[in-house]
């Protein structure tokens, strides 16, 4: 399957069925009840999400696993991709981050 253009990205997520898909994600955060990044690639896939804010496969891992790694610009992308408050995707990268932080292991 080729790799989607960011073009065609916004305009799936532009359809009916794309804007119910952000419409779930846009509520779970709002109101709290997506609390990790996983949820949110149950309901929108993780390759769009990567194919929106560019970069490398293997970076957007990276920050998957340590969601301290987003920028600033990349949550003000995610904000206003699910249609959020910068203040509401910034608080769910923290929230994640302080999650991530708490399951490694100490160094020794």
């Amino acid at each position: 399957m080729s790799r989607k253009s960011k073009e065609e990205i916004v305009a799936y997520f532009k359809s009916e069925k794309g804007l119910n898909k952000l419409y779930i994600v846009k509520q779970g955060l709002e109101t709290g009840t997506i609390k990790t990044l996983a949820q949110i690639f149950a309901i929108v896939a993780k390759s769009n999400i990567q194919n929106l804010l560019g970069g490398e496969f293997y970076a957007f891992d990276k920050k998957i696993e340590d969601p301290g790694r987003f920028s600033y610009n990349e949550t003000e992308v995610l904000a206003a991709f699910f249609d959020v408050k910068y203040e509401v995707m910034h608080g769910f990268i923290r929230q994640n981050m302080v999650k991530a932080k708490s399951k490694r292991k100490p160094r020794s």
